[in-house]
């Protein structure tokens, strides 16, 4: 565990965390205990259309099966180029 470091609130109760995390999070759950002491617990979110898919059955056996599917099967998409991209 890093060695503690005194951070100053600006008047708004604003401060960085740059100088006292050591990981590339980028968003906290926050918690603030009865004598002020703040907890910030790194937090991975998903939107509520991930979590509904990832909710329906038939998804989630989609997702699997392609993850288990034979790479021999997967074709090549052809790449179209700038200049047919910009006709569309």
């Amino acid at each position: 565990m890093p060695a503690r470091e005194e951070v100053v609130v600006d008047e708004r109760g604003r401060t960085s965390l740059a100088r006292v995390r050591s990981h590339d999070y980028d968003r906290y759950t926050a918690e603030e205990l009865p004598d002020g002491t703040l907890i910030l617990t790194p937090a991975i979110t998903i939107s509520p259309v991930e979590l509904a898919m990832l909710n329906n059955p038939d998804i989630r056996e989609a997702i699997a099966a392609a993850k288990a599917g034979d790479p021999s099967e997967l074709r090549r998409r052809e790449r179209r180029s700038r200049q047919d991209r910009a006709v569309s």
